[in-house]
């Protein structure tokens, strides 16, 4: 018998002599209780209720608002869209201080997030007096992402964060446009930046929200790339790009990036190939080597993610072969 066996048969027999529990002595050593399968499926069955009734009073909200919008005063329609939205705010804030509530808070967020600005530009329509309509979404999205910002950083969740990057990418979005900023340009600084803060964020317990985030910044990125080098001599520039973005999900580990880098790559080549040899006898046999091409890297994307982006469990290396 080995040490190792030695000490294990001391510690059961401590076990047994102490009547420890499995989930005690888990918690000693630092390590989550493995779930019990009826405590798994109660966790299933309160996180379905919870989104399934968070979705029903929201339609019911939408409901009730278009059957009796028509019936409204400016007044009333602004309480009920603006004053709801800010209610479930609230809503949701208190609920995180009980444990009981806490599948509704995400919910209930959701539905500030669709509410306030809904009721904020309704309040701009019935109220207003004319003006650049742009002005109106401008203060919208600041005060939705600065309000956002707050409320992350007093329940310090994933939602909230979520909606203040959607908002001040929305706000950043419309200054840009009453700046009259050049729209490739735009589109090349704010999908960088999109990109950046979800980098950030990856770095938090908050990264499981980074995925639509690198989705939409590298596709802006890339799109404003292209436009800006379309038909220039330095068009090839954008393939650089795309590998970057390829290169870029293997140190972050995001198959969003992968995947928007993979695309990108396939459409220039689809379009450089129709540039410069749509109109030569050899267009058959560019098709088909584009095809050959295009399996090629699908093949080797798959091995990126299955070696360098998916997750791999803790463990001892495996023996080389």
């Amino acid at each position: 018998m080995t040490d190792r066996d030695r000490a294990l048969a001391d510690v059961v027999a401590l076990a047994r002599a102490h009547q420890l529990s499995f989930d005690e002595i888990a918690a000693a050593l630092g390590q989550p209780p493995a779930p019990r399968p009826d405590s798994r499926w109660r966790d299933v069955i309160v996180s379905v209720l919870g989104v399934l009734g968070g979705t029903f009073v929201f339609a019911g909200v939408g409901v009730f608002i278009a059957l009796q919008w028509d019936d409204m005063n400016p007044a009333a329609r602004v309480v009920v869209t603006l004053g709801s939205g800010v209610a479930a705010l609230v809503l949701a804030v208190l609920g995180s201080r009980d444990a009981r509530f806490a599948k509704a808070i995400t919910p209930l967020l959701l539905m500030a997030g669709a509410l306030e600005p809904t009721g904020m530009m309704v309040a701009f329509d019935e109220f207003g007096s004319g003006g650049d309509w742009r002005l109106a979404v401008l203060t919208v999205c600041g005060t939705m992402a600065l309000q956002f910002a707050g409320v992350f950083a007093k329940l310090w969740r994933s939602a909230p964060l979520f909606l203040a990057v959607l908002f001040a990418v929305a706000f950043f979005w419309t200054a840009f446009e009453i700046l009259d900023l050049d729209g490739t340009l735009a589109e090349i600084v704010l999908g960088a930046s999109i990109v950046l803060a979800a980098i950030g964020i990856g770095r938090t317990p908050h990264r499981d929200i980074t995925g639509p985030w690198y989705f939409v910044g590298a596709a802006a990125l890339l799109h404003g790339t292209f436009d800006a080098l379309e038909r220039t001599p330095l068009d090839i520039v954008f393939l650089l790009a795309a590998a970057g973005v390829v290169y870029l999900s293997v140190l972050v580990r995001s198959r969003a990036l992968l995947a928007v880098g993979t695309l990108a790559v396939l459409a220039y080549t689809a379009w450089f190939t129709g540039e410069h040899f749509a109109e030569s006898i050899g267009w058959p046999l560019a098709l088909i080597a584009f095809g050959l091409f295009m399996i090629g890297l699908s093949a080797l994307a798959f091995r990126i993610d299955r070696d360098y982006v998916r997750p791999h469990p803790a463990g001892p290396p495996s023996p080389a072969p």
